[in-house]
């Protein structure tokens, strides 16, 4: 019963953002992101313990909670984004999105070599899913069904719609290799918290990460490619895209991990607002930071 009133105020929701007028839209999500940052508590927490690790006294306490606040502002950005999304077709995303070093996906794809995606929870990861395999190339990820069963349907129908893929972890080990051995792009989210895993530096803390992207990198002999999409105002995007990392040039697993961990921090630095900061990241070696 609570995931399906849950789900009813989604649509009320939706219904609301579609119906006002765009001058409108952005004045009520910034208002909604900050009641969200006013009552969540928890999580809240959670991000200021994250910050306070990382930078220490190199930002100010405004700095962080600045940071926060423009947080929870992204992750509603994105439940509109979802929504205004999913009757788009590949006009519609390009309207939205500038491609930043597109000849690095193109000259990957020109090669014939095999192509993994990693991208973390930063800025809106969901165009991975959508924009990505309609301009590109069909696409295989690997997600977590969510809790809501409501909510979990509609996510996966305006993911799989454009030649994506989604295949649970129950279903990943033998699905990721079929689909990797028909062509498909293999795509990863490779910044949350994990039981096992490699151990990588990041941040500067020890984090475990998953370490199914250099597996299959090396077995497969596919490059590596780091994405993110990053919000540049209400409503644009840029999509860019890192220089591949060849298991060629290095065939040391952990240290192929590490490469995708420094990645991934260099572009979180470059605005640390549009990353995912109410997560437990470095909770398996440093648990006390949020208690």
């Amino acid at each position: 019963m609570l995931d399906y009133t849950l789900f009813l105020i989604y649509k009320v929701f939706k219904f609301i953002v579609l119906l006002l007028p765009k001058s409108l839209v952005k004045f009520f999500l910034d208002g909604l992101a900050y009641f969200i940052y006013i009552i969540d508590i928890e999580h809240k927490k959670y991000a200021k313990a994250n910050l306070d690790f990382v930078y220490q006294d190199k930002l100010t306490t405004n700095q962080k909670n600045s940071i926060i606040k423009n947080s929870y502002k992204n992750l509603v950005y994105n439940l509109y984004e979802f929504i205004e999304n999913q009757t788009l077709d590949l006009d519609g995303f390009e309207k939205k999105i500038t491609v930043k070093n597109e000849h690095i996906i193109k000259e990957a794809l020109d090669s014939g070599r095999k192509i993994i995606l990693i991208t973390a929870h930063y800025g809106n990861w969901e165009y991975g899913n959508t924009f990505f395999p309609l301009k590109y190339a069909p696409t295989t990820m690997v997600g977590r069904p969510m809790n809501n069963k409501y909510f979990n349907d509609e996510l996966n129908k305006t993911r799989t719609r454009n030649n994506t893929q989604m295949l649970t972890k129950r279903e990943a080990g033998r699905g990721l290799v079929k689909a990797i051995k028909d062509g498909r792009v293999l795509g990863f989210v490779i910044d949350q918290h994990l039981r096992d895993g490699i151990e990588v530096e990041f941040f500067g803390k020890k984090v475990l990460q998953a370490d199914s992207a250099s597996r299959l990198a090396i077995k497969f002999d596919a490059l590596i490619i780091p994405l993110f999409f990053t919000n540049i105002e209400f409503g644009k995007y840029e999509a860019e895209f890192y220089p591949p990392i060849d298991p060629r040039e290095e065939k040391d697993i952990t240290k192929l991990t590490q490469l995708q961990a420094d990645i991934m921090q260099h572009h979180i630095e470059k605005e640390p607002s549009q990353w995912f900061w109410q997560h437990k990241r470095f909770k398996q070696f440093y648990p006390e930071i949020y208690e």
